[in-house]
């Protein structure tokens, strides 16, 4: 079982140790103005936040002080929804990486001018879709004004320009590099056997072979379906668009995928209701050459490499500056965590989602270094007849079944391995503590 350490401490001075970790979300105007806590790859460190003295200071950052007062002020513009994920330590963690870029910034002479924060300003009342007094009106409602929201994008801007000065610019990606990436990960260039479908939901078996004999009879599928079909799709004359394996509830996807072009299918039933399924169009295994996919892997590599390359840079500011936390506990980056019960899940929530109890859960990010190095080894495992789901990404349903399912155990970071029967989770590990964690997950 895995246990915590905490190391108590008195209200002194302590040097910080770095911590990697990384959480994404996203959510319109307010969470840009969070700060980068939400989508950056930088270092935190993660601290106890226990009131301060000396002024209610909760830092000092080569002598710059930052103040609960920021933290709070930060921490409450957060949304209710994301604070089970965001904590005031990860905010003031991520106050403390922003200062040190920003001074490293102030000492290359690196500055954002008046016209370019007036056309980054621009552009974002023009993506938000709103008119200038809507924006301004949006701001409102959120407690913010537009002079905060400059003076955060001009930081961020400053902050940009630092690392791509000093860590994107000279980030390389060779084509040996490209071609052992293809290679090994040749699974993620893989387009699944597809099918495209109109049909056609109703409440009732009776109703459903009614329609059947109208269809079957010379009836215009597109207009039954704008007519009768209760799904959303129905205003689409029920086209479901394309899908693979996986997507759609097995009995709907058994009968899908075995007609042929062209084909009605007989009634089916799902938990939804009856349906009647038109093929349109099916399309086969496809695997992008090289060639095809180089763009994409160069984008991947870049990025990995990025995450890493602006860590180390972050950890070089740290070792170099003199920071300073106020009070409060610290728990080591090494420290390992206290179990959860069994009790903390419920059966059917896991079952809702149709994860079996032998499923280990990968919960990562796309913008995680760590989480790319642990990719591999759950492929790798996967390969051995282990079972994963992948939860993270653009993947809403993953993000609704953790937040369901798992809130208790969910520690903000990832990479995460959540074991659904015994309830153990644990970070970042090697293959074979990786394989020892998803054969107890078995057991």
């Amino acid at each position: 079982m895995i246990k915590t350490k905490e190391h108590s401490m008195k209200n002194e001075e302590i040097k910080v140790k770095p911590f990697k970790k990384n959480k994404s979300k996203n959510n319109l105007i307010i969470i840009a103005v969070i700060g980068a806590v939400v989508i950056c790859a930088f270092v935190l460190y993660f601290i106890s936040f226990n009131k301060a003295p000396s002024k209610d200071i909760a830092a000092i950052v080569n002598g710059e002080s930052i103040t609960l007062q920021d933290i709070n002020e930060q921490y409450g513009r957060v949304p209710e929804e994301y604070k089970q994920f965001i904590t005031k330590e990860m905010l003031l963690n991520q106050s403390i990486n922003e200062l040190l870029l920003l001074q490293e910034a102030k000492k290359q002479g690196i500055s954002v001018t008046a016209e370019e924060l007036s056309e980054v300003m621009d552009n974002l009342i023009i993506q938000s879709g709103l008119s200038k007094e809507e924006f301004d009106k949006t701001l409102e409602e959120q407690n913010l004004t537009m002079g905060f929201v400059e003076d955060y994008y001009k930081k961020q801007m400053v902050i940009n320009k630092l690392l791509n000065k000093t860590v994107i610019s000279k980030i390389i990606v060779s084509v040996s590099e490209i071609k052992e990436y293809y290679n090994n990960n040749e699974n993620e260039f893989i387009t699944p056997e597809q099918v495209r479908a109109r049909h056609i939901l109703v409440n009732s078996s009776e109703e459903a072979e009614s329609i059947l004999k109208e269809l079957k009879d010379g009836a215009d599928f597109i207009d039954l379906a704008k007519e009768k079909s209760i799904c959303p799709s129905a205003s689409e004359g029920g086209d479901l668009g394309y899908f693979s394996k996986g997507q759609m509830v097995k009995e709907f996807e058994d009968a899908a995928f075995a007609l042929e072009v062209g084909e009605l299918s007989p009634v089916v039933e799902t938990q939804y209701g009856y349906h009647i399924i038109k093929l349109l169009d099916k399309t086969p295994e496809t695997l992008k050459s090289l060639e095809e996919a180089m763009g994409e892997i160069e984008v991947i590599l870049k990025q990995e490499k990025q995450n890493e390359e602006i860590i180390n840079y972050l950890e070089g500011l740290i070792e170099s500056a003199d920071i300073k936390i106020l009070g409060g506990k610290e728990i080591s980056p090494t420290s390992e965590i206290a179990p959860i019960t069994a009790s903390a899940v419920d059966d059917e929530c896991i079952t809702k989602y149709d994860i079996p109890k032998n499923t280990v859960i990968f919960v990562y990010s796309e913008s995680c270094s760590h989480c790319a190095k642990m990719k591999p080894l759950v492929k790798e495992l996967e390969g051995e007849g282990y079972n994963f789901y992948w939860a993270g990404g653009s993947d809403s349903n993953a993000y609704e079944m953790l937040n369901e399912c798992f809130t208790d155990i969910m520690t903000g970071y990832v990479p995460q391995f959540i074991c659904p029967d015994g309830v153990e989770y644990t970070g970042e590990m090697s293959i074979e503590d990786l394989k020892a964690f998803a054969d107890k997950c078995r057991a």
